[in-house]
């Protein structure tokens, strides 16, 4: 009868230790652990997987601007433009508070350029692209899903947005602006749409990154 006790006991012993160990396998992710997987899997091109890990960060924290922000870049990598558009007017919103670190805060601008570009709403871009040249230290920026995308690419898309609107004093603006980036004299002036966009193209063609 010992040895029976014994051995209830041994096993009552080993499905509490089973339980235990149950529970603190699924302790729930942060907001911040699932971001960063997020972009570890956006890192890898599985952007369905990173929309889904966003989106479970959201989950957690309805307010975390970064969750939002990648989340829309995937979006954008789906090529859903349109949503990833509307994700980055949330992710916008959040980021107007003080607590959100910088490079956050340049993340969703450049990615709120891109999306607007991409359908085609060249003056919604340049209002986002505009404020992040002007007050976001776009120089300082390294994107974290791709380390390729840096201010510059502000640069080249800005200045394609004031060219699509026929904006000829800030293409100029934006022309002379990359010509200072890669070391250039910025004295170029307009000379006609032809003539400025031959300009951008070498340009862009001279990204330093």
């Amino acid at each position: 009868m010992k040895i029976k006790h014994l051995l209830w006991a041994a096993a009552a012993a080993a499905l509490i230790l089973f339980v235990a160990c149950e529970e603190e396998s699924t302790v729930p992710k942060s907001q911040a652990e699932w971001v960063a997987e997020g972009w570890q899997l956006y890192h890898q091109a599985d952007f369905a997987g990173a929309e889904h890990a966003f989106g479970d960060a959201i989950k957690v924290d309805p307010y975390y601007a970064e969750a939002y922000g990648g989340q829309a870049w995937t979006l954008v990598r789906l090529h859903d433009s349109e949503a990833a558009v509307d994700g980055f007017e949330d992710a916008v919103l959040l980021a107007q508070e003080t607590a959100t670190p910088l490079y956050v805060k340049q993340q969703i601008y450049m990615g709120t350029l891109q999306a607007y570009f991409t359908i085609g709403e060249y003056g919604d871009g340049a209002y986002y692209g505009r404020y992040m040249a002007d007050n976001l230290s776009p120089s300082t920026f390294k994107f974290a899903g791709d380390s390729h995308v840096t201010g510059y690419d502000l640069y080249i898309l800005l200045t394609m947005d004031y060219f699509a609107l026929g904006d000829s004093a800030n293409t100029v603006w934006g022309i002379n602006l990359m010509r200072t980036e890669i070391g250039e004299q910025p004295t170029y002036t307009f000379q006609g749409w032809n003539a400025a966009a031959t300009e951008i193209q070498r340009l862009a063609n001279a990204d330093p990154t």
